[in-house]
């Protein structure tokens, strides 16, 4: 009989790693990533903000769909249609 387990759900690291234990390094690489992708998003939307409906229509968007991101935080993201 054939176990299934995915991986990410099964414990192989030895005794007292630990994933996040990345020191103090990691955390700043991950915060650094963590800026980097809010500015994007906040260039993205200032970007989106500034389009004419004719170019939204270009795209297959309307003024709801940019105001319905412009109202959602920067930080999350949103859910994949």
């Amino acid at each position: 009989m054939a176990v299934i387990a995915h991986p990410s759900l099964t414990n192989s690291q030895p005794l007292g790693v630990r994933p996040w234990s990345g020191g103090r390094k990691g955390l700043l690489a991950r915060f650094a990533a963590t800026l980097r992708l809010w500015r994007q998003r906040i260039r993205e939307r200032d970007t989106l903000a500034s389009l004419t409906d004719r170019e939204l229509a270009d795209f297959g968007a309307t003024t709801a769909d940019v105001y319905r991101e412009l109202r959602s935080p920067f930080w999350r993201a949103q859910p994949p249609c």
